[in-house]
């Protein structure tokens, strides 16, 4: 115990002789004018950053900081100096004085002794080098021409990165970035996502610049005689995602993907009047040091396709009441469950007879559709279906987007494939599309184009005019409002009293369909399926639009068992984040 006080004791002795050292020779330094330099130019570089990306609730997901570097000319350095350089080093930068003093024994000339500095460090190191010139422990030599130059220790800004502090929190629809070089400045770019979307608008506008006279320490002198011209940063990119939200449902998106052996789980949650996009959720995230499926880097929200199955047939219903073809208090006879279409035979998993038409979506009778769309004109529902934004981008500000396809105006002139296409299959969609086309039921008959970017600012200016991708005509009215209501009314029903009863909630205005699809492997349909259900949630103040996809699902894949508890689950974190608010 005491020659573990008396070691502590030396320790603290040495250092406070070594900083006594080197106070007593800066003052002897400046009190006898000696000076290895006389005052100059300097001109200093102000490197720009890169903007960041800002949640809605004022998170920064991502943004840059400057990295500094610290290298010693050890030509520089004598040898009876090494000790107190490396201790005083060790000090400023937290490096152990052995790795230190390894380097700098390791070659005569300049050597690298830190890199990834901190600002704080920086500036330590940055007072410590001028101490070390003041005090001689660092001194100047003569080259061959007899030249008198002093490099010393130096202490610089080599480079930007790029800091992302919530993991693996919205990738992979922030997307990530790479490091490129200028001279031997590094810079960051963006690769995928948001980061590479916006690449033009995050990068660094121009650098700043000052110039003013060094006095003998090599530093500049902060005169009236300083120009300066001040840097630009990249703007700031400023979401619609709600921090708060898109965690949580992450969370639970992750439990459920292990409970129901699926691949991947996707969840949304816009506003249905703007379009708003308040979380854009999936299971599969990734951390950046810990990369091992290159498939997480993919927004699969907009890059992957599948049959979407019977959340289909609420757009076939709408566009034919909408043109008048259908009509409430109209019947349709089920045929008990089983109707041959030529060779097929179309089944309903559960079996009615003469029932209202709203109960086709209601109890998802795939013969009901199968009869309803027998007479539809081909045309039209080819078209009515472009009009709902299928085979067009969704809009989401994301590059790389895969669009699916509508089946073939040749195809659908039969009617097993006019069928096949009313219940989703014979037709891929992305999951974004889906939303954009069910947000139409909840917004009285308009399209609106989902929103993740709601602006960018640069210090005070705010740029909300920027381009965004789109192919439809933003508010437009694709149904009638009272074909809108109708459908809402509809959808409320079928979680009322249909496949979707498991996601309502007391006090709230839910709606939405089920749908289960077989996944289609080399031309055949095979045991593995994809589970959705799409629908809305309101209350007397907020209007919602919510998705949820569950990709090649094992366990309860009947979206019933599986999409539905996760739509129910989504809505009440919602209540506890106070988006929603019952009824009294």
């Amino acid at each position: 115990m005491g020659l573990q006080q008396s070691t502590k004791v030396i320790i603290i002795f040495s250092v406070f002789t070594l900083l006594v050292t080197i106070l007593f020779g800066r003052f002897f330094y400046v009190a006898t004018g000696k000076r290895d330099l006389a005052n100059t130019q300097i001109k200093e570089k102000d490197k720009a950053k890169r903007g960041g990306i800002i949640t809605s609730d004022g998170y920064r997901m991502a943004y840059t900081t400057k990295v500094y570097t610290a290298s010693v000319d050890t030509r520089d350095l004598p040898k009876e100096n090494e000790t107190i350089f490396t201790k005083m080093f060790s000090i400023y930068s937290g490096i152990e004085q052995g790795e230190i003093l390894e380097k700098i024994r390791s070659r005569r000339g300049n050597v690298i002794l830190a890199k990834n500095l901190s600002f704080q460090q920086f500036q330590g190191l940055k007072k410590l080098a001028e101490e070390f010139r003041a005090t001689k422990i660092i001194t100047s030599r003569t080259i061959h021409n007899g030249e008198n130059i002093y490099v010393g220790l130096s202490v610089y800004e080599s480079g930007a990165e790029r800091t992302y502090p919530y993991e693996d929190v919205l990738t992979p629809l922030l997307g990530y970035t790479d490091e490129f070089y200028e001279g031997k400045y590094s810079r960051v770019r963006g690769v995928k996502g948001l980061e590479k979307k916006f690449e033009e608008f995050l990068a660094p506008q121009r650098d700043g610049y000052f110039i003013g006279s060094k006095d003998a320490r090599g530093m500049t002198i902060l005169d009236s005689d300083l120009k300066r011209e001040e840097r630009i940063d990249g703007n700031d990119l400023h979401l619609n995602i709600n921090l708060s939200l898109q965690k949580k449902i992450e969370t639970i998106l992750s439990k459920y993907r292990k409970d129901l052996r699926a691949k991947e789980v996707i969840v949304s949650v816009i506003e249905s009047d703007t379009g708003n996009v308040l979380a854009l959720a999936t299971s599969n995230r990734f951390t950046r040091k810990n990369l091992k499926d290159l498939s997480y880097l993919n927004v699969s929200a907009v890059e992957y396709t599948f049959e979407p199955g019977s959340v289909m047939k609420p757009i076939i219903f709408s566009i034919m009441l909408d043109e008048k073809l259908i009509w409430r208090g109209q019947y349709i006879d089920c045929e008990n469950g089983k109707y041959k279409i030529g060779t097929r035979i179309i089944t309903d998993e559960h079996p009615m007879k003469l029932v209202p038409v709203e109960d086709i979506l209601i109890h998802s009778s795939n013969i009901g559709m199968a009869k309803l769309v027998k007479d539809f004109d081909p045309l039209s529902f080819y078209n009515g279906l472009q009009k709902f934004g299928f085979s067009k981008k969704s809009g989401l500000e994301i590059g790389r987007e895969v669009v699916g396809n509508i089946n073939p105006l040749l195809e659908l002139q039969r009617h097993i494939y006019r069928t096949t296409a009313s219940y989703g299959y014979g037709m891929t969609a992305n999951f974004m599309q889906m939303m954009r086309a069910y947000n139409i039921f909840n917004n009285d008959g308009k399209i609106v184009d989902p929103k993740v970017v709601a602006y960018l600012k640069n210090g005070e200016n705010i740029i909300s005019n920027f381009p965004r991708e789109s192919t439809t005509i933003e508010n437009s009215q694709i149904i009638d409002i009272s074909t809108a209501r109708k459908m809402k009314s509809i959808l409320v029903e079928t979680v009322k009293l249909g496949t979707g009863s498991g996601a309502d909630i007391i006090g709230l205005e839910i709606g939405g369909k089920t749908g289960t699809a077989h996944i289609a492997e080399g031309g055949k349909y095979v045991k593995r399926y994809h589970s959705s259900f799409f629908g809305f949630a309101n209350d007397e103040q907020q209007n919602y639009t919510i998705g949820v996809t569950v990709i090649d699902i094992v366990e309860n894949y009947f979206a019933s068992q599986s999409a539905v508890p996760i739509f129910k689950n989504v809505v009440e974190i919602m209540l506890e984040d106070h988006l929603l608010k019952k009824r009294d």
